[in-house]
């Protein structure tokens, strides 16, 4: 090889490393700026917006497909939540139940 070769090779192989010294550059300036909790935070709350609009059409949609599974599910639900103030209603704790009279006996 020649001086002249070498020295090509040379600037070209600098051009390349400064190259990438700039990209390298741009990602860890790029990371610093995702890496800050408040640009973290955001991108969790619009992760678990566009997961929740998700949700919400798709549930939707099986609505609209299955109305009568998803009244089911829904009634049963309802009664699980409201199960303590259901059982209130038919235990009536405290009150007496009454008897029947033995010597009324047709």
């Amino acid at each position: 090889m020649t001086g002249r070769a070498i020295g090509t090779r040379l600037a070209r192989a600098e051009a390349q490393s400064a190259a990438a010294r700039a990209r390298l550059s741009d990602s860890l300036v790029t990371l610093q700026r995702r890496a800050t909790p408040r640009a973290l935070a955001q991108d969790v709350a619009e992760t678990l917006q566009a997961r929740g609009i998700a949700a919400v059409n798709q549930a939707v949609e099986t609505a609209r497909r299955k109305p009568v599974a998803v009244g089911v599910v829904a009634a049963v639900v309802a009664l699980f939540l409201a199960r303590r103030q259901i059982f209130r209603v038919f235990s009536r704790r405290g009150t007496p139940i009454p008897s029947p009279q033995r010597g009324s006996q047709k």
